[in-house]
């Protein structure tokens, strides 16, 4: 919920300039993001260095509990403890928060239309209103020493005249070879 309204706040001011123009735009320099980020489907730079994808996008019956079912805005990247998250393209950070009741925090990046989330960090190294660089290491992943596993979380959205709509970041990102 906290990621939703940071990304509406960012909608809200998108729609509040479009007001004073002739309908929904975007600054020359988010045009041109936007458009180099779209081009970059499919050759994102992984959120880890190293990593495996074991939680996928969208609604799944849950692993353990039959007749239950879980929805995953994102992805959930399995790697090694001590592991550093890292930005997947060039971007402004628009918000960095505690998650409540986790104690984790999360990362939310603006490429012009589209937004990038990481989440599950135990610590953030960039702040609200940083530039960040594709891989510059935005924080430490969360490792939960009980179950011996240490999870990044990529989530990625889009800015639409409707709304926001949430995507696939396992079709974003760089296939294994």
């Amino acid at each position: 919920k906290a990621i939703e309204d940071i990304i509406a706040e960012e909608l809200r001011r998108a729609r509040e300039a479009a007001k004073k123009t002739s309908g929904f735009t975007l600054t020359p320099e988010e045009t041109k993001l936007s458009a180099s980020f779209k081009s970059n489907k499919g050759k994102l730079p992984w959120p880890v260095k190293r990593g495996i994808i074991t939680g996928h996008f969208g609604e799944h019956e849950h692993a353990v509990l039959e007749g239950i079912k879980i929805n995953n805005n994102g992805i959930d990247v399995s790697t090694n403890q001590g592991a550093i998250a890292r930005s997947s393209f060039d971007g402004v950070v628009t918000g960095v928060i505690i998650l409540p009741g986790a104690n984790k925090k999360a990362i939310i990046i603006r490429h012009g239309e589209y937004f990038s989330v990481y989440g599950n960090l135990n610590e953030t190294y960039v702040k609200k209103g940083d530039n960040v660089t594709t891989k510059q290491d935005v924080g430490l992943i969360f490792t939960d020493n009980k179950k011996f596993k240490t999870e990044a979380h990529l989530e990625i959205w889009k800015i639409t005249k409707n709304g926001t709509i949430k995507l696939d970041p396992e079709v974003w990102i760089a296939k294994l070879r």
